[in-house]
């Protein structure tokens, strides 16, 4: 019986101070974890829930990249050229190119231009510049980066925590060896989210701004188009008609010297065999 009185209260006074080992232990382990995550690609799975929100009624706004090309012929593409600036600078985008062309000869000129438009006044702006010309051809491609700028956004919201957590805990740091550590840890995560940073900077602008190229030729250098209609049908018909007989006459005057030059020789031969001829009578 006295041993069992005095064994209980050591059994008592060793579990106590087990526990507050453990605890104390496991309180910093579970501290490190938090303050340290382990940051990767896979962290961020948000399949499930983009895509609730994207086919429900609360849908995400869809980010999308457009660029294009639009080709148009002008009387001067140079006057045009400055026209097109003059419209995207207004419409609040940029032209981040131009160039400009023309033959030795001075024939044939030509302007290029690649130009950036804001997104949510593009249509307008497009309309704007058609009205200088006649359009010839024109494209549009729509790319969707909706799940590409959330999974970018979810990613910098983690990483902007795992730093928060180490400052946190660099504060409170009481050797040398944990400051090292959290700082090496810091500089990691913080790199890496310069870099996501970046990425979601240039995506955004994609974004914001459509990208569009514009070619600025003459009428001279278009393309031939189908006639439209029963009217453009005479009238490319005529038109036609006409190229037919000034191309024949330029033909014809190109072959009277040809046939001026055949009658000189024609009648010089003539001659020479009616002479002949004669001499054989006498």
């Amino acid at each position: 019986m006295r041993r069992r009185v005095l064994f209980a209260p050591l059994a008592v006074v060793a579990l106590a101070l087990t526990g507050c080992g453990v605890s104390a232990e496991g309180s910093r382990d579970v501290v490190v974890e938090e303050s340290l995550p382990e940051f990767s690609d896979d962290m961020v799975t948000s399949a499930p829930a983009v895509t609730e929100d994207l086919s429900g009624d609360g849908a995400v706004a869809r980010s999308e990249i457009v660029t294009g090309s639009l080709y148009l012929t002008v009387d001067d593409p140079f006057v045009a050229a400055t026209e097109v600036e003059g419209i995207v600078v207004a419409s609040g985008g940029r032209v981040d190119s131009r160039s400009e062309s023309v033959d030795i000869d001075g024939d044939n000129p030509s302007a290029y231009l690649w130009v950036r438009i804001p997104a949510d006044v593009l249509d307008q702006t497009l309309s704007d510049i058609q009205q200088l010309g006649i359009v010839e051809s024109q494209s549009r491609n729509n790319q969707d980066v909706t799940l590409q700028q959330i999974d970018l956004e979810a990613r910098i919201a983690v990483l902007e925590g795992a730093i928060s957590r180490l400052r946190d805990l660099l504060d409170t740091a009481s050797t040398t060896a944990e400051i090292i550590e959290i700082e090496a840890a810091l500089g990691d995560r913080q790199a890496e989210l310069d870099s996501l940073q970046g990425q979601l900077d240039y995506l955004t602008d994609q974004v914001d701004y459509a990208s569009y190229g514009i070619d600025l030729r003459t009428p001279e250098a278009a393309p031939e188009r189908e006639p439209d209609g029963f009217v453009e049908g005479i009238v490319a018909g005529w038109m036609g008609m006409l190229a037919f007989f000034a191309g024949s006459v330029v033909v014809a005057g190109m072959l009277v010297p040809w046939l001026a030059g055949v009658f000189v020789i024609g009648a010089v031969v003539w001659l020479v065999v009616r002479a002949r001829r004669r001499r054989t009578t006498s």
